[in-house]
């Protein structure tokens, strides 16, 4: 009797499993990994006798495509996208709200919140020949050395324009957010050290006391009418160097400096874009095997297909009493997978076709 009961009972676990499973599966054919949502979009227009609503929600849609395509092509490629017919547009966008609205002095204000179809969006991108990029946010501990080429002078923190300056100069659609290093003595003295090889040195006396994964170097040479900045960039492992001429500079033009900065912004936020490139071309199947009795994972596997914007799509291929199989689609190299699981405490043997977890 006591047999039957638990076969019984085997029986109703699997039955349920089995439920959940397919219901986990007919729920993740639309995985995408969610939406791309603009937020603060902000329209002020006149209210008069020729307002009209549908007009300020067209330059709220407009706003916000601007805001999400600059977040994720690249500089060469934002004048791919002006202009787009308003009704293409409409048409990819999934929904939007509006979070604030109100009447200030015979102006109507309204805030949007737009939520684009991502899948709809990236095949438009594509469309143009264009790769996106992830608009994912980072923090950056950023280092400007200015050098007198005349005096051969570091010039201390408060006597750089690049440092007092560069935090002004910003973009709604700019991923990246720049903390500058302590105005102290200690970091002054050692760059008076170093000042002969800075471009050979890793400067980490310095970047060491900061907890930055991400870490930009520039340093700005600065002749009577040249300006030349050798720059260096460390995304945890990947690491670029460019340098930069203006060959005629007029260091009172505080406008022409500004462009500079916004100039050198525009070009790191392509540096992290390029290392976050969602490639549409790729899709390369991946297998995954789980014990179908290991909950944790299989729960911690989901919620990172359903975040990763790598993830083009994915479903639950094969059920059975001993596993799970989960198909994946996904538009990048396969190790970025494999170091994301890693990173997440999944370790997986990937070393034949259907990947298991060890």
């Amino acid at each position: 009797m006591l047999l039957i009961k638990n076969k019984i009972n085997k029986s109703l676990y699997f039955f349920f499993l089995l439920l959940i499973l397919i219901f986990i599966k007919f729920s993740t054919i639309k995985v995408f990994a969610d939406n791309y949502t603009v937020k603060n979009i902000t329209i002020k227009e006149q209210y008069d006798i020729s307002f009209n609503k549908d007009k300020v929600i067209n330059k709220g849609f407009d706003e916000a495509f601007k805001t999400l395509i600059y977040k994720i092509v690249e500089n060469k490629d934002k004048n791919l996208f002006k202009d787009i017919p308003k009704n293409k547009i409409s048409s990819l966008i999934d929904n939007f709200s509006i979070t604030n609205e109100k009447f200030v002095n015979n102006k109507y204000e309204v805030d949007f919140e737009v939520k684009f179809d991502k899948k709809k969006l990236l095949s438009f991108i594509r469309s143009k020949n264009v790769i996106s990029s992830v608009p994912k946010n980072a923090e950056v501990l950023f280092v400007p050395i200015l050098i007198d080429m005349q005096t051969n002078e570091i010039k201390y923190f408060n006597q750089n324009y690049f440092y007092n300056n560069w935090n002004n100069i910003n973009e709604k659609f700019f991923l990246l957010n720049y903390n500058l290093p302590d105005e102290n003595i200690e970091n002054f003295q050692f760059f008076q050290k170093i000042k002969n090889n800075l471009e050979n040195n890793d400067l980490s006396e310095i970047t060491d006391r900061y907890n930055f994964k991400n870490i930009f170097v520039a340093i700005f040479y600065k002749n009577k009418s040249n300006l030349k900045i050798f720059s260096k960039i460390s995304f945890s492992n990947l690491n670029f160097n460019f340098n930069i001429n203006e060959n005629i500079f007029d260091y009172d033009d505080k406008e022409a400096i500004d462009r500079i900065i916004l100039n050198l912004k525009n070009l790191y936020e392509d540096k992290w874009k390029l290392i976050n490139k969602i490639n549409t071309s790729i899709t390369i199947p991946i297998k995954i095997s789980v014990k179908n009795s290991n909950f944790i994972i299989t729960d911690k596997i989901e919620n990172l297909l359903n975040k990763s914007d790598f993830v083009y799509d994915y479903e639950i291929e094969k059920i059975n009493n001993e596993e799970i199989v989960y198909r994946i689609i996904y538009n990048s190299n396969p190790s970025k997978f494999v170091n994301n699981l890693k990173t997440n405490g999944i370790n997986i043997n990937s070393s034949t076709d259907i990947w298991t977890i060890k």
